[in-house]
């Protein structure tokens, strides 16, 4: 009885995360995964990661690799495997992921669009790159050169915030 309700609840965990992907409508790191679901209290990180690895073996979930990292996205077996078992997850569960999918795709999308990092080159030398991500593809790479850790984590930090105006006016200045 016991194996039982185990292995239900570990079917339970994988439609989860293959209705999120499904909802969420793009590619996610494992990071940002294992944050939606445990900020929901929806698994644990322990569940999250044996439940990946299984759908990444049965081919319901793809792992690519990208510029920005490695990514999961939902594959067409996986949408279907969705469409027909949705109705096992608790209503309540699937309203609680539209609704968060809702709330927070746009903040995602910039997550995984938004690419910032930097290198300690020599010593008081650091080389920042900033990049600018579609479909994870770099439309727009910048690099810098600077000459503390505290200014090169400081163009980091402002990269999410300044990127879509600086790849706007170089854009708009390039294309005049």
């Amino acid at each position: 009885m016991e194996a039982t309700m185990q292995i239900k609840a570990i079917a339970q965990n994988k439609l989860l995360i293959l209705y999120l992907l499904k909802t969420i409508g793009m590619q996610l790191s494992e990071l940002q995964i294992l944050r939606i679901v445990s900020e929901n209290g929806w698994l644990n990180y322990f569940d999250l990661k044996e439940c990946m690895f299984e759908l990444i073996e049965s081919r319901l979930i793809e792992q690519r690799e990208t510029p920005g990292g490695v990514f999961y996205a939902i594959t067409e077996q996986g949408c279907s495997t969705v469409f027909y078992l949705e109705k096992e997850l608790p209503a309540s569960v699937r309203k609680a992921i539209d609704e968060y999918c809702e709330k927070s795709r746009e903040e995602l999308r910039l997550e995984t669009e938004l690419v910032a990092d930097y290198i300690k080159i020599d010593e008081g030398e650091y080389k920042v790159m900033l990049k600018v991500l579609e479909n994870q593809v770099p439309v727009f790479e910048l690099s810098l050169m600077t000459y503390s850790q505290a200014s090169a984590e400081s163009f980091i930090s402002k990269w999410k915030t300044t990127a879509p105006k600086i790849y706007k006016v170089t854009y708009d200045s390039l294309s005049d």
